[in-house]
């Protein structure tokens, strides 16, 4: 479905990076916000040949445009598939302000044909902003529920997809983020807990907004990794689910596509009534 409205921060004309952009520059990155073909969660196939009508630039200008855009961190351009991400998306004014709206772009990834590693960037960026969005809500919010029942398979059918490539994505994306954030995270997707500097030890029912402390006590984790990772050391146990091997495991862009998410991320989106 094409987007009918943008949101962009009232901000953004004091931003350090878009300042580092000439006029051209900015109006071309601008245009990657405004366009209808941008759908809503900030990756999309842009063709060259649009997006310098959309800007009234010369080919050649907009490709002078995007390299200095993905230089400065702005977004991430595929030459080869004319796709398009726009960085920080989820990070400000896009998030998803409830649970059903969280579903509702998780289940737009399933049919989403972009290049894997824009999608494992993308899907990272999307579970941080929304867990990071999630911390307004009251710690007894029926909300919490319903975004634990969607984001269980949407991360697990992820990580069956890209395996650690999807670890260090979550990782990246965590840099900068509350310990509350954190401990969702790692209640939700177990295995990144060892590739964070400290473990995560709270379960997703004990995590709420803002949430400072963590009260399990360090030999009930101590047991249960015992219990789950006998004779084997951290770095080498990060497989909570049981999946099949994926060829060339550890390159995002070389794992072959399969389903994204799972059924079980569409059935639970529907379940809440995020989509029919």
């Amino acid at each position: 479905m094409a987007k009918t409205f943008a949101q962009i921060e009232t901000t953004l004309p004091h931003s350090r990076k878009l300042r580092r952009l000439n006029h051209k520059e900015r109006w071309a990155y601008l245009c990657a916000h405004l366009t209808p073909l941008g759908g809503y969660i900030g990756l999309f196939r842009y063709p060259k040949a649009v997006w310098a009508d959309d800007a009234d630039l010369s080919v050649s200008e907009l490709d002078s445009a995007i390299h200095k855009m993905a230089e400065i961190g702005l977004l991430s351009f595929d030459e080869d598939e004319d796709f398009v991400r726009i960085h920080s998306w989820f990070l400000k004014k896009n998030a998803p302000e409830n649970a059903s709206r969280m579903a509702s772009i998780a289940a737009d990834y399933a049919d989403l044909n972009a290049p894997d590693l824009m999608i494992l960037e993308s899907a990272a960026e999307f579970t941080v902003g929304a867990i990071k969005r999630a911390q307004r809500w009251k710690p007894d919010s029926v909300e919490w529920s319903k975004l634990r029942e969607v984001f269980k398979p949407f991360l697990a059918g992820m990580r069956h997809n890209y395996e650690d490539d999807l670890h260090e994505a979550l990782a990246d994306q965590l840099n900068g983020q509350n310990r509350a954030v954190k401990l969702e995270l790692c209640a939700l997707i177990p295995s990144l807990q060892y590739h964070l500097e400290a473990p995560c030890r709270h379960p997703a029912h004990t995590v709420g907004a803002h949430d400072t402390k963590t009260t399990q006590h360090l030999d009930e984790t101590e047991t249960r990794k015992e219990k789950d990772y006998t004779g084997k050391s951290a770095a080498d146990n990060v497989q909570p689910f049981s999946t099949p091997p994926v060829a060339c495991a550890g390159s995002a862009e070389k794992v072959a596509k399969v389903q994204r998410p799972h059924s079980e991320t569409i059935e639970a989106a529907r379940r809440i009534g995020a989509i029919p």
